[in-house]
């Protein structure tokens, strides 16, 4: 008795479509993510867009942390050291988490009455640390200029 193989995308409808565009949409999700990351990013490491708030001084790490959202940003967004960039964003994400976020409480979700520049519970460091760590295990797939230039990804 032949057994089915075909998996979900390959019997729906909207996959039978999709499936095909995998690493276009891998690569609009890349450059989605480094284009809202390297705003972030930019924000910090050149003090633009109101930021540091008036009355507020953040410490010297959160303009370190915003060149490297910056720099990352670049690396995901042009697929060149992607994983390298990824890595790097993932490690900063868990420390935003932990010296920024977390001392509002544990719920990620909830805001601090205080408001300030730390004014979130962190869901957003949590976010990209997972999203991250998808593009750092993925690399930058079909179209990256690394994989274009030299065809292979070096990391």
């Amino acid at each position: 008795m032949a057994t089915n193989n075909a998996t979900p995308a390959d019997t729906s409808i909207f996959g039978r479509i999709f499936v095909r565009f995998t690493d276009e949409f891998y690569l609009l999700f890349r450059l989605i993510f480094a284009f809202l990351v390297s705003l972030h990013g930019a924000q910090k490491a050149f003090q633009m867009w109101g930021f540091p708030p008036p009355g507020s001084g953040p410490p010297d790490i959160v303009y370190v942390a915003g060149w490297i959202e910056f720099i990352s940003a670049l690396l995901i967004g042009f697929g060149v050291l992607t994983r390298l960039g990824a890595g790097a964003l993932c490690v900063t994400m868990v420390i935003a988490y932990f010296m920024m976020h977390f001392p509002n409480g544990i719920a990620p979700h909830i805001f601090p009455a205080e408001g300030g520049f730390t004014a979130s519970g962190g869901e957003v460091s949590i976010l990209w640390f997972a999203i991250a760590g998808i593009i750092g295990i993925m690399g930058s797939r079909k179209y990256g200029l690394e994989r274009l230039i030299l065809k292979k990804e070096i990391l």
